[in-house]
């Protein structure tokens, strides 16, 4: 028995994030039904098929135009018997099609109705489309991110929509367990921009020191060093946060030089002199080879990492022992690599991954459900 098996999702979102949350909702169990145009979801085709393979396993594909009173008398056929449903259109675009939660909530009260949108269903900004990197800077994020001097720099991970997935989710599991207790329906509007200022809570001291926090590449306005400095063959990460991890830095790696040097005996007076210090350090790693530094340095107990391209994350060894990865075929591409989600409880068996359906696979089958005798 999985924890949410029993429960029935719609699931209307599209590209990768609002997927994604009821993937996570698949994965503990729950009956989620993809529901998609007739064209399909556009994340299917081109570069971004793969993120559509990892966030659309273990649902059910359904076809169907809502824009034709049989597509939306289907849907709500569906909706009046289901528990959850996700959605990811611009704000406005599920009433037109007529799958909002207002008109749901009426064929269902006990609907758990969860929208995923760029800025939310109200504000200002409610009606302007969003993809992460927008997001990124009107958050402020990306006014930190780059390097001094240089334009601002988005980051190519997504960052920003599957965090938002994954509070999407966590809000639909708290509205899963409030309905137990009041046997009521609820909204969860669950948006990129909301997440992405909640991510720069740790610079909002700014409301109270006027401190703005300047573009630094890897390097940190509090510590240093604690950067990525390039070896010999590689760029290594050096986290120096303290006191004890520099005497242990300057140790290993013999730099004896910089430990009697008053300049540099307190953090204070190393980010006083950063710029001549990293220079030191810079120059002294530079002749070493990446390898021979992390060993030096985990051996001294000090914080480091190599910067692993991705065909060497994939074959890490601690990347392997925590099965983060694993294959699954889909048909006419081959094998595709999928990542598991994290911090799965102990006690609970991971479902059985299903790959993701084709367009429509399913559609005759949940049209039979429903009691149509044909297609639709």
């Amino acid at each position: 028995m999985y924890p949410l098996q029993g429960l029935k999702v719609l699931d209307f979102s599209h590209a990768g994030d609002g997927p994604t949350c009821g993937m996570m909702l698949a994965q503990a169990g729950a009956n989620v039904v993809k529901i998609e145009p007739l064209k399909g979801d556009p994340f299917r085709y081109g570069l971004t098929a793969v993120a559509f393979y990892n966030a659309n396993r273990n649902k059910r594909s359904l076809a169907l135009n809502l824009q034709a009173v049989e597509g939306r008398e289907i849907a709500h056929r569906l909706a009046a018997s289901a528990d959850i449903i996700m959605e990811s259109f611009r704000p406005g675009v599920a009433n037109k099609l007529g799958i909002g939660y207002s008109e749901l909530d009426k064929i269902n009260p006990r609907i758990i109705y969860c929208s995923v949108s760029g800025f939310g269903q109200t504000g200002p900004y409610r009606h302007k489309p969003a993809y992460d990197p927008a997001i990124h800077a009107m958050s402020g994020l990306m006014s930190v991110t780059g390097e001094a001097g240089r334009p601002p720099v988005r980051m190519p991970a997504n960052v920003v929509g599957l965090p938002t997935a994954f509070l999407a989710a966590y809000g639909v599991l708290l509205a899963v367990i409030s309905r137990e207790k009041t046997g009521k329906g609820q909204l969860i509007d669950a948006a990129f921009f909301d997440t992405a200022v909640y991510f720069m809570a740790s610079f909002v001291g700014y409301a109270y020191t006027g401190y703005i926090m300047p573009r630094m590449g890897s390097a940190s306005p509090v510590f240093t060093p604690y950067q990525c400095f390039l070896s010999a063959d590689r760029y290594v990460f050096v986290g120096v946060s303290n006191e004890k991890f520099w005497q242990a830095f300057c140790q290993a790696l013999e730099l004896d030089d910089l430990l009697t040097n008053t300049g540099y005996s307190s953090m204070e007076g190393r980010l006083a002199n950063r710029d001549e210090l990293v220079k030191i350090i810079a120059a002294a790693l530079r002749k070493l080879p990446g390898d021979e530094i992390i060993k030096k340095l985990e051996a001294a107990g000090v914080p480091c990492a190599p910067v692993l391209e991705i065909p060497e994350l994939l074959d890490d060894p601690q990347v392997v022992a925590r099965q983060i990865f694993f294959d699954m075929d889909y048909p006419g591409v081959g094998k595709v690599k999928l990542a598991n989600i994290p911090a799965w409880p102990s006690g609970i068996e991971r479902i059985k991954n299903v790959r993701t359906p084709l367009l429509g696979e399913h559609t005759e089958e949940i049209l039979r459900e429903l009691g149509y005798d044909g297609t639709g």
